[in-house]
């Protein structure tokens, strides 16, 4: 994978603006969206298919909700959802999307599990006319049409700047996920990046392995705690290692606190306990009603608010600003609203 990429300045600045601005007023008018995009209907019945990497966390199985709900609002049939399975599952993703070419769709929703290896199959999706709209996490092909996602290298430093405010002089190991996918090389940049602002921290670990389950997690946490025993933070790339890392340092009676993205059914908890420290949202529910909303006004021929240049992404994108949630705010947060879908949902069957 390509290590050179670069998220513009303008960006993250927005970013970090926007999640101000959203933080309190937005969150008390329940508005379902969150002030990202203006809510349409469809011109006409669209048929929609998607994509995704897998619904063992609430930030997949939260856009699942997201999409199939907003769905209902804007007026289109999803058709079928799939999900890959994990990171990596290429093959069996491009299977996926070859049996979706084959239902006569308007748009497929893609949440690839990998960076690099979509761009014929997207290609032939385009060349029968149908959109394809890039959900969650990049993908590098030009034959997508949008993508709605977080800007991964300012959650990476937001993750570092919390940490230099907390001890100037932290000792952080790292735990960045597994090798291939962009999103969290990116966020890795991102932290780095915050680290050289804070001359005093100091990474440790830093190696990209793994998948992103919960015993990945542990077990990576575990052996860089013994590694480094002193050390002050965890720093996590998301859900469930996040959760991971934090049961382990629990267990073994580390002072260690983690810092990471995305909640999980556990994180609140946890985060009482004092073993995560700070957590960015990653709305899974927020982002799949926004990838409705953009692939109706994509389809209907409507304007499309707020894109971003992708910079080294060669599509255009919508972030979704970013909220910083602690122990001092988590309570008041509407994580059933953006975050977790109900405990009991079920992806659909189409």
């Amino acid at each position: 994978m390509k290590r050179s990429f670069l998220v513009t300045s303008c960006s993250i600045v927005l970013g970090f603006a926007l999640s101000i601005g959203l933080s309190n007023s937005a969150f008390a008018q329940e508005d379902r969206l969150r002030g990202a995009v203006e809510p349409v209907k469809a011109k006409k019945k669209y048929r929609i298919g998607i994509a995704v990497v897998h619904f063992v966390d609430d930030y997949w199985k939260g856009m699942a909700y997201g999409l199939v709900d907003e769905a209902k609002q804007a007026d289109v049939e999803i058709v079928r959802v799939f999900a890959a399975g994990g990171y990596g599952k290429v093959a069996e993703q491009i299977a996926q999307l070859e049996t979706l070419s084959a239902l006569k769709l308007d748009a497929v929703i893609l949440g690839a599990t990998n960076f690099e290896g979509y761009d014929r199959a997207i290609q032939r999706l385009t060349d029968k006319g149908v959109k394809v709209v890039a959900a969650g996490v990049p993908v590098n092909s030009k034959f997508v049409s949008l993508g709605v996602t977080m800007d991964e290298v300012a959650i990476g430093k937001t993750v570092a700047a919390y940490v230099c405010k907390q001890n100037a002089n932290a000792k952080m190991i790292t735990i960045p996920g597994p090798n291939g996918p962009a999103w969290n090389k990116l966020r890795f940049d991102g932290v780095m990046a915050g680290a050289k602002e804070c001359p005093g921290m100091k990474l440790l670990g830093n190696t990209f392995t793994g998948d992103t389950k919960i015993e990945d997690g542990q077990s990576q946490a575990s052996d860089l705690l013994i590694k480094y025993p002193d050390a002050d933070f965890i720093y996590s790339a998301a859900a469930n290692l996040g959760t991971g890392a934090a049961l382990a340092a629990k267990s073994m009676k580390r002072p260690a606190k983690v810092v990471t993205a995305t909640v999980t059914a556990k994180t609140v908890d946890l985060m009482k306990e004092g073993n995560i420290a700070m957590v960015v949202s990653e709305p899974g529910i927020l982002i799949g009603r926004s990838l409705i909303q953009y692939t109706v006004r994509l389809l209907n021929g409507d304007a499309l608010p707020n894109l971003e240049d992708g910079g080294p992404i060669p599509y255009k994108q919508f972030l979704v600003p970013l909220v910083q949630l602690t122990n001092a705010n988590i309570g008041t947060y509407k994580l059933q609203s953006f975050d977790q879908p109900p405990a009991n949902w079920q992806v659909p069957s189409f």
